[in-house]
């Protein structure tokens, strides 16, 4: 049919009744073709693990640095050339070991001429006290005037100060003669020698002759995270605190390499990281920390208590808390926050947000969102190590999502 309108165009009506009708089933037909790719998306396979509990104790685990109780650069007092050194490099050496010996012929020379300079002090004192005496003695009798006995005073005085004086200048030179013998300053163990015999040193010089660390006792420095200040201070609240140091590589299960106390923790924070510095001191008497050496330290907050534990892999950092998936008993999964009370060889042990029983994902959570339909790779949610039995059919579903909780 053909309908002529006032401006003098014309229309198939039945043209546009065929257009409107193939859009219709055209709309309808991509409705249905989304809805069977959504239904035929396959569930992501992920790994899960049945949460149980393990007895924990809350702890402080950090890198420490091994620090010298004393490091003492040994530097000349006096300039001198070295005639002899009286120790090998690597010693143990005690406090007031001689370490060096410098040329020492001048100062000898200087305190023995200061020691005639009191004998001769000494002699003159003498005569002008028997001349003072003397005087004393005539001058009662009139053949000493008394300006004269004021006279012979004044030099019998004049006499002791110079024997004061001349006691003086031979200490000065007995110290001047000691700077040449250098003394080990404190016990401990020696390092590289930096200068050798017939050297000429001086007291400006940019190395030090030698430097000594002490190593029994010693301590372990490292930083408390601002999360745990508050723990580590309502512990040494209760008495003190026993911190074990193991070697990098040693992991949690090896071997203690020493056994300390917490010595000391700053009074100011960190303003770059928040952190406060913490030191332990060590006994070290067989030597097993070395100044320098890196260590893991260990410092026990609390008592051990059951808490939740899940590998590290499971534990994901959401913006404002710890999160992780869980899978309800109906296989839906659903994101958690959490609270992590600490984390040990591997594992994570949580104080909330998990149940024992809860069925947690450990692998494959880069992909996961809210409201995914997953299934365990032994085919259904649940079960230990999140696995089924032999031969159990996939289960698979969906959820909506829940609040994000980080």
């Amino acid at each position: 049919m053909v309908v002529r309108t006032s401006n003098g165009f014309r229309a198939r009506a039945g043209g546009f009744a065929v257009i409107a009708l193939a859009l219709a089933v055209s709309a309808c037909g991509g409705g249905e073709d989304k809805d069977a790719a959504k239904r035929k998306r396959p569930p992501q396979m992920v790994g899960a693990m049945i949460a149980r509990t393990q007895d924990f104790a809350p702890q402080l685990v950090a890198l420490g640095t091994v620090t010298p109780l004393q490091t003492v650069a040994v530097r000349p007092r006096a300039e001198g050339e070295i005639i002899a050194i009286l120790f090998n490099e690597g010693d143990n050496v005690r406090a007031g070991q001689p370490l060096f010996q410098l040329d020492d012929r001048a100062a000898r020379a200087q305190l023995a001429q200061a020691r005639a300079q009191l004998a001769s002090a000494r002699a003159t004192a003498m005569q002008a006290r028997g001349d003072y005496d003397r005087a004393q003695q005539l001058v009662g009798q009139g053949f000493v005037s008394k300006a004269v006995l004021d006279q012979r005073r004044a030099i019998a005085g004049s006499a002791e100060a110079a024997i004061k004086g001349a006691e003086a200048q031979v200490a000065a030179a007995e110290t001047a003669l000691s700077f040449l013998t250098i003394h080990a300053p404190v016990s401990g163990r020696s390092g590289e020698l930096n200068f050798r015999l017939g050297a000429n040193v001086r007291p400006g010089d940019a190395l030090p002759l030698v430097t000594i660390n002490q190593l029994s006792p010693i301590s372990v420095r490292f930083l408390v995270p601002p999360d745990q200040i508050s723990g580590v201070r309502a512990a040494m609240a209760k008495g003190p605190l026993t911190v074990t140091a193991r070697a990098q590589d040693a992991g949690a299960g090896g071997a203690p390499v020493g056994s300390g106390r917490l010595a000391f923790l700053d009074n100011n924070v960190d303003p770059g990281n928040g952190a406060v510095v913490a030191k332990a001191e060590f006994a070290n008497r067989d030597a097993m920390l070395w100044p320098g050496a890196v260590l893991n330290v260990e410092l026990p907050l609390g008592q051990p208590a059951p808490h939740i534990v899940l590998p590290e892999s499971a534990v994901q950092t959401g913006r404002d808390a710890p999160f992780v998936w869980a899978v309800a008993g109906n296989g839906k999964v659903a994101m958690r926050d959490v609270t992590v009370a600490g984390r040990l060889g591997g594992k994570v042990y949580l104080a909330t947000g998990v149940a024992p029983g809860d069925n947690i994902i450990v692998d494959t959570l880069s992909k996961l969102k809210p409201g995914d339909t997953v299934r365990t790779r032994a085919g259904r949610p649940g079960g230990k190590g999140g696995a089924g039995g032999p031969g159990t059919p996939p289960r698979t579903a969906s959820a909506p999502a829940p609040g994000v909780g980080g």
